[in-house]
């Protein structure tokens, strides 16, 4: 079988070695080769990491289905073909060694493919084609693999922050409030997920605290951190505690004097 699916498209020529087993299947097969190719609207679908994906076929009666066939493209792997053929009520694969991508159920009964656990790997088309009585049908499905960053927010003390969306899928959107004096680098991984890393300084002391808005398709967060120093931090809680102390102090030495009042006055 062509690993193009032309030979498993092709149902007459298999059959043209042998008689036909019905002048009905002759009927068919003759009706088939002069039939026009109607094509459906191709959709796009987006599916999470680690979840299941179920692609649909073309709607039509099973009572007129001669053949179906799936034509899996991934963009960096070998098309798997797989095949139904109603008169055998049989199937057939080629190239397909992942044991992920079956049809979702009995083919004679429901036409739809489906991919347990998708990977990043499973990025590209997904295409159905039937072959009826009434002509030839198809419909495709463009597969994309969502995967989620991992985030971090970081701070040096010295002004400096970095916030980071971590193997994502597509690559993440990173802003900054208030924005600062900034440097974003992305890393594309071999799995086709990327890292964002924007690296930002503030000048001066005037912002106490910033925030990094992170944007993409799976959801979006934010993160907060302060921006003083730690010494800065440290000389605030000091200067704090210090005026705790004068505050008692002060309370003492009115309280002294309150009661020494009170005492000579009797």
């Amino acid at each position: 079988m062509d690993p193009s699916g032309n030979d498993a498209y092709g149902y007459t020529a298999e059959c043209s070695t042998q008689r036909p087993r019905s002048s009905a299947l002759a009927k068919r097969q003759t009706h088939l080769s002069s039939s026009k190719i109607t094509t459906a609207v191709d959709s796009s679908v987006s599916v999470w990491v680690h979840t299941k994906a179920v692609f649909s076929c073309y709607t039509y009666p099973m009572k007129n289905l001669i053949m179906a066939m799936w034509k899996i493209l991934p963009r960096d792997k070998i098309p798997c073909i797989m095949t139904y053929r109603s008169d055998k009520n049989e199937t057939k694969e080629t190239n397909c060694s992942d044991k992920r991508i079956t049809w979702e159920s009995r083919p004679d009964q429901n036409l739809a493919l489906q991919i347990d656990s998708v990977k990043t790997e499973d990025d590209g088309y997904y295409e159905c084609v039937i072959a009826t009585s009434d002509g030839i049908f198809q419909s495709g499905h463009h597969l994309n693999v969502l995967v989620p960053p991992e985030t971090i927010l970081s701070a040096d003390g010295n002004g400096t922050v970095r916030c980071e969306a971590s193997t994502g899928k597509p690559a993440a959107q990173i802003s900054w409030v208030p924005e600062g004096y900034c440097l974003s680098v992305n890393e594309t991984h071999s799995d086709r997920t990327v890292t964002v890393k924007s690296i930002c300084h503030w000048d001066g002391l005037n912002e106490t605290e910033v925030t990094c808005f992170i944007f993409h398709l799976t959801g979006n967060k934010n993160l907060s951190t302060e921006l003083l120093p730690s010494h800065l931090k440290h000389s605030r809680l000091l200067l704090l505690y210090n005026s705790l102390y004068v505050l008692l102090g002060l309370m003492t030495i009115i309280g002294f004097i309150l009661i020494w009042k009170v005492v000579c006055h009797r």
